[in-house]
């Protein structure tokens, strides 16, 4: 794996997991262990070595929290006082960290190891990002909510929540170069900007790519029925959410 760093968003209130709670989304337990701490050891176990955090609502609750973990990973932490906007936002506060191709993903995402790998080993130029995506629809648990993904080849038509025709959902694993950076500057204004308004603006220029990340299992833990579905991913298929290829979230629902 090239890729050695990564940048986790972890800056915002989860409201729709945490709402009411004492303690921030990243640290929301899956089986006894914080979200943000299976993210750093899955990408340890990737061989990433520098990771950059960016932290925002409770950011010292999540400091204490993750100095209690022992990690081989060199952190950073980069704050966002203005988490109340879009995730956009979060990544520019990390912007002198993205050198060269960095990976790039949330808090609250799990995935399997081979999801990781997809997105790693594709190629892609210094004026280029990527973004993981799963063409399993049905794969998906709360597909209202998920970020869609039209494609053309191996590129980015356009994404969104909300657009009307899409093939594909967004993982939440990105692989990015300084330019998603700049595409945010650009993009930016008073209200923050979003991760999908840098991705469209790359995707116009035909500079914003894809990769399927095939029967590679994934999760977005954005609310209590998706933190069962997680937990229940981990009690059958084990920490590395080896899910069989023909396995649906419809299935999982219903075994």
């Amino acid at each position: 794996m090239k890729d050695k760093k990564a940048i986790i968003l972890a800056a915002g209130m989860g409201t729709r997991l945490v709402a009411g709670e004492a303690i921030p989304k990243p640290l929301v337990e899956v089986r006894g262990l914080p979200l943000i701490v299976r993210v750093l050891r899955s990408l340890e176990a990737g061989g990433i070595r520098e990771v950059a955090i960016v932290i925002g609502f409770r950011r010292e609750m999540i400091r204490e929290a993750l100095a209690r973990h022992s990690a081989r990973l060199d952190i950073t932490f980069f704050e966002n006082d203005e988490f109340e906007k879009p995730n956009g936002t979060s990544l520019l506060k990390a912007r002198s960290f993205v050198e060269g191709s960095t990976l790039l993903m949330m808090s609250d995402h799990l995935w399997a190891p081979t999801l990781l790998e997809r997105v790693c080993s594709y190629p892609l130029a210094s004026h280029e990002s990527l973004l993981g995506i799963d063409r399993r629809i049905d794969r998906c648990f709360d597909l209202d909510d998920a970020t869609k993904v039209l494609t053309a080849g191996s590129r980015i038509a356009r994404i969104g929540k909300m657009i009307p025709e899409y093939d594909a959902i967004d993982t939440g694993v990105f692989r990015i170069t300084p330019a998603l950076v700049t595409a945010l500057d650009a993009v930016d204004g008073e209200a923050g900007c979003s991760l999908s308004q840098g991705v469209q603006a790359l995707a116009e220029r035909g500079d914003m790519h894809v990769v399927d990340v095939g029967a590679a299992a994934w999760i977005d833990v954005d609310t209590p029925e998706a933190l069962r579905m997680a937990e229940t991913l981990i009690d059958r298929f084990g920490e590395q959410l080896e899910v069989p290829a023909h396995y649906s979230a419809a299935d999982l629902v219903s075994d």
